[in-house]
């Protein structure tokens, strides 16, 4: 029984894991986008929410 709790416990935390590192990779790109967008404010339409 303890076997099959810890196994569903590990589980539960592995894909937490998962869930914050896909959620980080997207916020990375899309501040990596921001970083590397063009001057002169074309694509400004995308980042509205940053202001």
């Amino acid at each position: 029984m303890d076997n099959i709790l810890f196994s569903l416990a590990a589980l539960i935390l592995f894909f937490i894991t998962i869930m914050i590192a896909i959620q980080s990779i997207k916020y990375f790109i899309t501040m990596w986008k921001f970083k590397n967008r063009k001057k002169d404010g074309s694509e400004d339409d995308d980042f509205k929410y940053f202001d």
